[in-house]
């Protein structure tokens, strides 16, 4: 009983410190993965999106790691 008194204030005090460490542990035990990608929304030109998708398609690339290798890009100059 003590045990889990601990463990739960342990839980806590994680949640509490590092909300992100503790969603990912809460998604891990419902999942037994651990997901390090995050979704994101972004508005961008018709025209551009669609060239960019036809782009990648044709040669096998996948978007989002074209955008991610992009934005590194930028990242790395500043």
């Amino acid at each position: 009983m003590a045990s889990n008194k601990r463990f739960l204030g342990l839980a806590e005090s994680i949640r509490k410190r590092d909300k992100q460490v503790f969603d990912t542990l809460m998604e891990f035990e419902k999942t037994k993965r651990i997901r390090t990608k995050t979704r994101m929304n972004f508005t961008i030109d018709r025209g551009v999106a669609s060239r960019f998708k036809k782009y990648c398609r044709e040669h096998g690339y996948n978007m989002s790691s074209k955008v991610e290798r992009a934005i590194k890009g930028v990242i790395k100059k500043e």
